[in-house]
């Protein structure tokens, strides 16, 4: 097999003579209609570059090349190439099959969470289950465009918080149309419907019937979509921190702000039982009170400390960032806002920017493609599109949740993008078990509840603010019964 170098794929840049509003998503079957390549594995230590850089000499890990249709409606016509890799049953007597696996994104590689999740309390099902990961179409080690990431620039410091929000949404749209120009047959294509088909594909390459799954994050959007089109080849799946049954990206904000408030309206009761350390007040209405007034006045007049690159600004948006977050925060929220109130900078302090996404992540992550989370988000979300209303949005979840709305985290991302295609999800027969966590606000509670009643299955409740977090506590074990031998589960975590 050759190396699996990164970017192998980078496509050639389209004539910008394409016009962007032409770009169409075009409905795929669900089955493709061409037999898929025969796999090629091989230690993924000797074939992905980079490999002892990120993982020392693991050498468990086997990978392979897979060649997949750009377009499942077109499957004879343009093809691109995924890496995927499996990690075998430890007992091989006792093999019952692939358990595949994807740790979230969009735009993030799973070739090594095979390896990750085995480290977890999941890896009891590598005895008997083969753990198989994959890079998703654009993301790794498989082909993908890479487009440099949005002009850092801040707006001025005098600019009002309208004007702020309208060059972050201009900035957006400026890249979303230099990236959708380099290749636009390629992104449109770069769906979450369509991460699903590849993964049939993987499942028909290894020769396997049916399959296991477990996703996290955004895997579990992408394990809604394969089940929804291949639900006859799922032999169990569990899905871990929900996404919502529909990519709304002005609901989604919606969701995760009332999360923060809930967690803010926690944060200043328990401020106030702690007055003796930090001195806010000794009452919940008087902490909301003076946090509030904190923010309001370093609002109006940010301190600037350094200079050049060393340059902090401690503004309203340094406070109002630790307003959220769950309990497990709140020793850490008080200390620092202690600090900004006596005059210094917590770590970390940054100018106000525009918010990015939920799921976005750093750049130099290994694997991770900034356009590929772009594209997913705004091929399948509706909404993000029109700056007018998504200021109007932001301006009631303001009033709605005072202490953590007001920001677009979502929904400022799809200037000039095509129209979505939603997914088309639907209940299927095939085992179901998904998790949801109460105070979470990465995939909100509420997003678990919604996508258990679009799709059914079992939904248990997981009583902490981790984001997915399963993996790592005693009710493992009920995934693991489930996947092994589907075992209901029950109860909450």
């Amino acid at each position: 097999m050759p190396p699996l170098a990164r970017n192998i794929g980078r496509r050639t840049v389209v004539a910008a003579a394409v016009p962007l509003t032409a770009i169409g998503l075009v409905t795929a079957p669900a089955q493709a209609q061409t037999a898929p390549a025969a796999l090629t594995w091989s230690s993924c230590s000797t074939t992905v570059k980079d490999w002892s850089k990120y993982h020392g000499d693991e050498t468990r890990l086997e990978c392979s090349p897979l060649s997949v249709p750009l377009d499942y409606s077109k499957p004879d016509g343009r093809k691109i190439q995924l890496a995927v890799s499996r990690l075998k049953a430890t007992d091989p007597a006792q093999r019952k099959g692939v358990l595949m696996v994807n740790s979230g994104g969009p735009g993030l590689s799973s070739l090594d969470a095979p390896l990750s999740y085995a480290d977890t309390g999941l890896g009891a099902l590598n005895t008997d289950h083969d753990f198989v990961g994959f890079d998703p179409r654009g993301t790794g080690y498989g082909d993908t465009v890479i487009c440099d990431p949005a002009d850092p620039t801040s707006p001025p410091p005098t600019a009002t918080a309208k004007e702020k929000a309208k060059f972050g949404f201009d900035r957006e749209t400026a890249y979303n149309k230099r990236c959708l120009a380099m290749d636009p047959a390629f992104t449109q294509q770069l769906t979450t419907a369509n991460v699903a088909r590849d993964m049939d594909s993987l499942r028909a390459a290894m020769g396997e019937q049916k399959i296991d799954f477990y996703g996290a994050s955004w895997g579990t959007g992408l394990g809604a979509n394969y089940r929804s089109l291949f639900d006859s080849h799922v032999a169990g799946m569990w899905l871990e921190s929900v996404m919502p049954p529909t990519m709304d990206l002005e609901s989604m904000d919606d969701a995760v702000e009332a999360v923060g408030q809930k967690s803010f309206d926690g944060l200043t009761a328990w401020l106030a039982q702690r007055d003796f350390d930090f001195h806010f007040g000794t009452t919940a209405a008087a902490v909301a009170k003076a946090l509030y007034d904190l923010r309001d006045q370093l609002t109006r007049n940010p301190r600037v400390t350094g200079s050049g690159a060393s340059q902090v600004v401690v503004d309203g948006s340094t406070v109002s960032n630790y307003f959220g977050g769950g309990a497990g925060n709140w020793a850490t929220a008080g200390r620092e806002l202690a600090n900004i109130r006596d005059g210094g900078a917590p770590a970390g302090a940054s100018p106000a920017t525009a918010h990015s996404s939920v799921f976005g992540f750093d750049q130099d992550f290994p694997g991770a493609n900034q356009l590929q989370l772009r594209a997913v988000m705004c091929n399948d979300g509706t909404g993000g599109r029109d700056f007018d209303k998504m200021w109007a949005d932001t301006q009631d979840r303001a009033r709605k949740y005072p202490a953590t709305g007001g920001h677009s985290v979502n929904d400022n991302q799809c200037g000039s993008w095509p129209a979505a295609q939603p997914w088309q999800l639907k209940k299927g027969t095939s085992p179901l078990a998904m998790s949801g966590h109460t105070d979470e606000d990465t995939t909100p509670y509420a997003w678990a509840v919604a996508m258990h009643a679009q799709i059914g299955g079992t939904l248990i409740t997981v009583h902490d603010a981790r984001h997915g977090s399963i993996k790592d506590r005693p009710c493992v074990s009920m995934v693991v019964d489930f996947l092994r031998a589907g075992v209901a589960p029950s109860g909450s975590c």
